[in-house]
């Protein structure tokens, strides 16, 4: 399953939200996970699922991806739901209500990821963290941050894969504390080599965290669309 996971990583098509501005599109997940947090009766929730529908459908993907994807977070679903059934019975609807936004949550994280590049969100945090200069953050410091982060948690889901099936073709027990424990330990080593080859990668290519991005982004025609659209969603809403 690890193998097929592609959460987090772009997928090259052509479509509407891969088009938009990247500094728009992480405005809108900011929005729209605040929106899925605040809404509470029938009407929103279904304006709202609605909405996140139809974007998943301009962002053209394919359903097969989205379950693939969608799969590592079945269990904590379930699990939501059985502690609902076992012990608050009578409040099932809040249950199922938690495992919706948990789920929407998810669907417009995989929207952000697969429709925006690793170039254009670092470029986007950098340009809208500029505010932060006034406290002497460094916002090129920011974004390269959460862009290694991002680019780096499939590359470790895929670690601990090989990890553990070379663990078990030498007979390792992961019911045993012992062999939970190595595994543990070969992990640990594992992401500290990968941020010390990381590191030098980047003082190698001349890193400058004072360099500012020059880039000049412009919004286009669709881009203002966009923004009214969800405008009148937010005032749909409320």
């Amino acid at each position: 399953m690890i193998k097929m996971l592609t959460f987090g990583q772009y997928v090259d098509k052509s479509s509407i939200i891969h088009n938009l501005d990247a500094r728009l599109k992480l405005i809108y997940v900011v929005l729209l996970s605040i929106l899925v947090f605040f809404i509470h009766n029938l009407k929103e929730i279904i304006i709202l699922s609605a909405f996140i529908t139809t974007i998943l459908s301009l962002s053209r993907i394919s359903l097969n991806s989205l379950i693939k994807n969608l799969r590592p977070f079945y269990f904590a679903s379930i699990f939501i739901l059985i502690m609902y059934l076992l012990f608050a019975r009578s409040q099932l609807i809040f249950g199922i209500l938690a495992i919706w936004r948990f789920l929407m949550l998810v669907l417009i994280s995989l929207i952000f990821t697969f429709t925006t590049k690793i170039s254009g969100i670092i470029t986007a945090i950098e340009k809208l963290a500029k505010p932060l200069k006034a406290f002497n953050i460094k916002p090129r410091n920011i974004a390269t941050m959460i862009s290694i982060a991002i680019r780096f948690v499939p590359s470790m889901f895929v670690a601990m894969e090989k990890t553990r099936e070379a663990m078990i073709s030498r007979l390792a027990d992961f019911k045993k504390i012992k062999h939970i424990n190595r595994f543990m330990v070969v992990m640990l080593e594992k992401m500290l080599r990968s941020a010390s080859n990381l590191s030098d990668a980047m003082q190698a290519r001349l890193y400058n965290e004072n360099v500012e991005n020059k880039k000049i982004i412009k919004f286009k025609n669709y881009d203002y669309v966009s923004i009214m659209i969800v405008l009148i969603l937010i005032a749909v809403i409320y």
